[in-house]
C-alpha cells in the first residue's frame, strides 16, 4: 500500500520492477540474433552455477528464475529439443528429476559471458556515476535515476 505522498516514480517495488524489464528488454535484444530467449538464458546460469555437478530439481529451478513450473516445464521442454539441457532421475530419489545442463548448454553460456560481463559493467558503471554525481536522499531516488540511465543512455 502506497503512503498519501507516494508516486509511482518513487515507490521502490515499482522501480525495482521497472529497471528490471529495461533490463531484460536490453538483454533480450541482445540475445535476438542467437535466438535464445531470456528465460533460457536464466536456466543456464543458474545450472551453470550449481557447484553441487547434481542439476536441480524443477521446482529448485522454477525458484532460482523466477518463473511458475508450467511456464519453466515449456522452457526446459524446449531447451531439451535444443540440447542445451536435459533430464535425469535423482539418484536419492528415482521419483524427482533433475535438470542439468549439456557441454552444448555451457558452451553457449560461455559464449554469452562477454555479454553479460559488459551489462553487468554498464550497470556498475552507471551506479558509480550517479553516486559520484549526486547523494540521493533515499534508496527511491537512486533507483529512478538509475532506471532513467538504463532506459535512455546518454
Amino acid at each position: 500500500m502506497m503512503m498519501s505522498g507516494d508516486t509511482l516514480q518513487t515507490n521502490i517495488g515499482f522501480l525495482l520492477a521497472s529497471l528490471n524489464r529495461q533490463l531484460e528488454r536490453d538483454l533480450e535484444e541482445n540475445l535476438r540474433p542467437m535466438k535464445l530467449p531470456v528465460d533460457q538464458l536464466r536456466v543456464l546460469q543458474t545450472l551453470a552455477f550449481d557447484n553441487t555437478g547434481e542439476g536441480l530439481s524443477m521446482s529448485e529451478l522454477a525458484r532460482a528464475v523466477l518463473v511458475d513450473a508450467s511456464t519453466l516445464t515449456k522452457v526446459v521442454d524446449r531447451m531439451i529439443s535444443d540440447s542445451l539441457v536435459y533430464r535425469a532421475a535423482d539418484p536419492a530419489d528415482r521419483r524427482r528429476v533433475k535438470v542439468l545442463l549439456t557441454h552444448k548448454g555451457a558452451s553457449l553460456l560461455n559464449t554469452l559471458r562477454p555479454l553479460l560481463h559488459q551489462q553487468e559493467q554498464d550497470l556498475q558503471k552507471t551506479f558509480e556515476v550517479l553516486m559520484d554525481a549526486r547523494n540521493p536522499k533515499d534508496f527511491a531516488e537512486l533507483l529512478g535515476h538509475l532506471y532513467k540511465r538504463v532506459a535512455d543512455p546518454q
